[in-house]
Order: C-alpha cells, then structure tokens, then sequence
C-alpha cells in the first residue's frame, strides 16, 4: 500500500468529492487519485500544477474547500506547520488531511537538506509530533507503510502525549510507535467510516 492507495481508500470510505495536493512533484500521487475534483499546488513551472504558486500564496487567496487534503511540499517542520494550519481553516466537516514523509527509517533522510538523498523525508516529523502534544482537537495516525509513513489527521480529539523539550532522531526511534501513533496497513484497513 502506498500514499495514493490510502487516499484513494479514505475517499472511497468517507465519499469525499474535493482533493487539494501541496508539492506534485511529477504527479505520480495526483494522477492516481480517483475523485470528482481535484487541483494541486507546486510553485516549479515544470511540475504543471494546477496553482504554480508556493503552499503559502495559494492558501493566502483560496476561498475553496476540500474534503481532503494531501501534503507532499517542503519537507521542513516549519513549513508543515503553516501547511496544516491553513489545511484545517479550508477543510470541510469530517475532511482529512494526508501527511506524507512522517516516519524516517534513517536519521540522513530526515535531515533539513536534500544533499542528493534518495529518500529524502525532511524533518516534518517532528512537526507531527509536536501536535501530538499540544492540540487535542485532533485525531492523528500514521500508516506504517514502505511509503515512509503516512500520516493522517481529522478533527476530533485525542489523548496529548509526552514528548521532550528538544527533539531528536534517536527520540524518534526510540518511542515511534507512542510518538507517531502508527499503525499498521491491517488497522488501517479495518477502521470504519469516519475514523
């Protein structure tokens, strides 16, 4: 199971209608999605987005909504903040928000620069956890796949967890199950309709 198998799974159980895609790439997961209405948001002109503007310019101007919510952009915890900050103000009742590249096997991939890595996941893991810890007006989960976690978030509650004031890789994989909330694609697959 990969990233566009779990949306497409979430649209198909929730019967959502409207998807939004941050960073493209070269729209391996936006061509796969199954869906009524998608548009995706990539400021690099050879990626052909729907919005060839950054994260930050689209959501400043947008007046849509969406059920669900993909988001692949700038891997760095800053910017997954104001991602899914700006996510949440234009998702719709039981929506979702998809996060891709939370659970880093390697503490290379989840370094702030590229430097040519294969696998590169950034830091936004620590961003997730983060609002593990201090926002219990969600519902966060990641799915424990090859795909390096994908994470999901609706409104709803859940218990704050613990985390240290500075966090680092060996944090991370140390406590991942407890930090991440992750499951495995056989949870996954067996939760019901609007989890």
């Amino acid at each position: 199971m990969n990233r566009w198998d779990i949306i497409n799974t979430l649209i198909h159980r929730n019967m959502y209608k409207t998807y939004l895609e941050i960073g493209v790439d070269q729209k391996r997961c936006f061509n796969n999605i199954v869906i009524d209405y998608k548009v995706c948001v990539d400021p690099d002109k050879q990626c052909a987005a729907t919005y060839q503007v950054t994260s930050d310019d689209f959501f400043s101007t947008n007046k849509e909504s969406f059920d669900i919510i993909f988001i692949d952009g700038l891997h760095l915890t800053e910017q997954l903040h104001k991602d899914i900050q700006n996510s949440l103000r234009c998702l719709n009742d039981n929506g979702a928000i998809v996060c891709h590249d939370v659970c880093p096997w390697t503490e290379k991939a989840q370094s702030r620069t590229r430097h040519g890595l294969e696998c590169w996941t950034g830091d936004v893991w620590k961003e997730w956890v983060h609002l593990r810890a201090t926002n219990e007006n969600l519902n966060m989960y990641v799915v424990d796949v090859e795909d390096v976690g994908v994470g999901i978030i609706k409104k709803g509650q859940q218990d704050l967890i613990h985390i240290p004031e500075k966090l680092s890789y060996s944090y991370l994989d140390e406590h991942r199950v407890y930090a991440l909330n992750l499951i495995s694609v056989e949870k996954f697959n067996k939760k019901t309709v609007n989890t």
